[in-house]
């Protein structure tokens, strides 16, 4: 990472990734990606070319070898969606967010930030080459874990079967990958073994298919955006996308800044993972857990677009602040 880190290469990392999600809402409008192609799509990525980018970055990942870079990265993506989800259920009525279901669904909104897709491109400009991108996948399985349990309890304390939801493909991808990274492959990836061939083909075919993993999660958000901003009213009471930007942008970035401080074992990557994480707007997940459980789905939708278009401006200044303190 160059010490003189300039604001045009974080806008060069970043510009893109909008550009794709604003052609995913271009899409949407031109009724090109309908809204009938998305459960096919949403299905296509989250079952195949996202496990197979995850494996693609877990499976062979020499940082993941180290005990630091998998207990350090888990424990913060618990702590920190735990974190930032009592802090905003705890700040939701100095906003005026009093009522219960809105007051719940802020909180969740606020406590997670976008891990996936949008941060990847951002990281691969700025860190080319590294092992940062399995650290992710690590700290991102603490997120899906608190996510898929305590979140969904948040929003409904009464549902029933949500923690079924924790062995989605997504999880189950990085516990294999983590798992077969304990392997030694260099035996089988020989010439000489009657095996590589086959374990070759294997790789390629799943880089393949993880290369067109992130285009199709940013194209999938855009629309998916396009569609809230194009309701009418969407954005009603200012009071929860100010107070979204707020937590979201400010202040919980600041309490996962001053925790890595702390952290004198956290390893470089994870340093790194985080001054990206830390600069990142609200994810659209949280969106659908409202929807699917009883949550006020126009608080989420209020935080995530403000967040988001906000960004797009903030995550230069963000990351070079991050990265200032965090190194």
């Amino acid at each position: 990472m160059p010490a003189d880190l300039s604001s045009a290469l974080l806008i060069t990392a970043a510009l893109p990734v909008f550009l794709i999600m604003a052609t995913g809402a271009l899409l949407r409008r031109l009724a090109i990606l309908s809204p009938a192609s998305d459960s096919a799509l949403i299905g296509l990525a989250v079952n195949v070319t996202y496990p197979c980018f995850i494996l693609q970055n877990v499976v062979g990942n020499q940082a993941l070898l180290k005990p630091e870079n998998v207990v350090i990265p888990f424990a913060c993506g618990v702590f920190f969606m735990i974190l930032g989800g009592a802090l905003s259920f705890a700040a939701a009525p100095a906003f005026g967010l009093r009522e219960p279901t809105t007051r719940r669904t802020f909180a969740l909104a606020c406590s997670i930030q976008n891990y996936g897709y949008l941060p990847i491109p951002v990281m691969s400009v700025l860190f080319p080459g590294g092992d940062w991108m399995g650290v992710l996948f690590v700290y991102s399985l603490g997120v899906e874990l608190v996510l898929w349990t305590a979140g969904v309890w948040l929003m409904q304390p009464s549902a029933h079967g949500a923690f079924r939801n924790m062995l989605n493909p997504v999880v189950l991808s990085i516990v294999a990958g983590l798992l077969l990274n304990l392997v030694n492959w260099t035996t089988f990836a020989s010439p000489d073994h009657p095996a590589s061939w086959a374990l070759s083909t294997v790789q390629r075919t799943t880089a393949m298919l993880g290369d067109c993993a992130v285009p199709i999660g940013l194209l999938l958000v855009g629309a998916t955006l396009g569609d809230l901003m194009g309701r009418p009213g969407w954005l009603g009471d200012f009071r929860a996308a100010t107070a979204g930007i707020i937590m979201r942008l400010a202040i919980l970035p600041l309490t996962m800044i001053g925790t890595m401080l702390l952290l004198h074992k956290a390893s470089t990557d994870f340093r790194h993972v985080i001054a990206i994480q830390a600069a990142m707007p609200a994810a659209v997940f949280p969106m659908i857990i409202a929807r699917r459980y009883g949550g006020h789905e126009a608080t989420a939708l209020r935080v995530i677009v403000a967040t988001t278009l906000l960004s797009l401006v903030t995550i230069p200044f963000a990351v070079r602040f991050a990265l200032r303190w965090l190194g």
